[in-house]
């Protein structure tokens, strides 16, 4: 029996069980990663509706703000550097929104998963706040508590949605806001029902065993050769 062909190949296993469970959209947490971003002395930056310059996402419905940690607003994204505000600087309805398409199959269940802010320094920035997600026919509306925390808060929210077609558009778009100031996005991820981002801890002690038994057969070897 040859262990390290056995090995590797487990190793390689447990390498695509965890691609398999990875986010099916693009920079779902809104960062810069084209340098795109053009941020003022809040560190904002205010985009149009149809706007591209966020990677992987195109802007609806309604200017929005693309914003950077170390504002003065009293905001931390929930993931990452970078995160969303739905009112922009306009600050009043209608708000603004995000669209991406991906690839889905026909009759497959999907989960879409985001975090919704709302809070500050500020009272403006307070909640109750809405997000409208919309998939595949699909709609549902989500709101945050009340009040103004500070520093702000970000409920993770859950939509699921069945394809009708081997491309689906998600879109998230502002509903509603108090204050009127802010409404946060944050972290989307979009997977197959049932499948999770995260892997599950024998799948990590699995890969990490194989690795590591990978390396102590090659230096075995290389010392029998000697």
């Amino acid at each position: 029996m040859n262990m390290p062909k056995i090995l590797i190949s487990l190793t390689i296993f447990s390498l695509a069980a965890v691609a398999a469970h990875a986010n099916l959209l693009t920079n779902g947490s809104f960062e810069n990663t084209n340098n795109a971003f053009v941020g003022d002395a809040n560190k904002t930056d205010e985009l149009l509706s149809g706007s591209a310059a966020i990677p992987g996402w195109t802007t609806a419905n309604a200017q929005l703000a693309w914003i950077e940690n170390g504002n003065p607003y009293g905001i931390s994204a929930a993931n990452g550097s970078f995160f969303l505000d739905l009112t922009g600087y306009v600050n009043a309805s209608p708000y603004g929104g995000v669209t991406q398409s991906f690839a889905t199959t026909i009759g497959t269940q999907y989960v879409v998963t985001f975090d919704l802010g709302y809070g500050g320094n500020n009272a403006a920035y307070g909640g109750p706040v809405s997000v409208t997600a919309s998939a595949g026919g699909s709609s549902q509306v989500f709101t945050s508590g009340s009040g103004t925390p500070n520093p702000a808060v970000w409920n993770l929210e859950t939509f699921d949605f069945t394809a009708t077609s081997s491309t689906t558009t998600l879109s998230l778009t502002g509903f509603s806001a108090s204050g009127g100031a802010y409404i946060g996005l944050d972290n989307v991820d979009a997977e197959v029902a049932g499948s999770t981002t995260t892997p599950e801890p024998g799948t990590w002690s699995l890969l990490f065993a194989g690795i590591g038994l990978i390396g102590g057969s090659a230096r075995f070897r290389r010392r029998s050769l000697r």
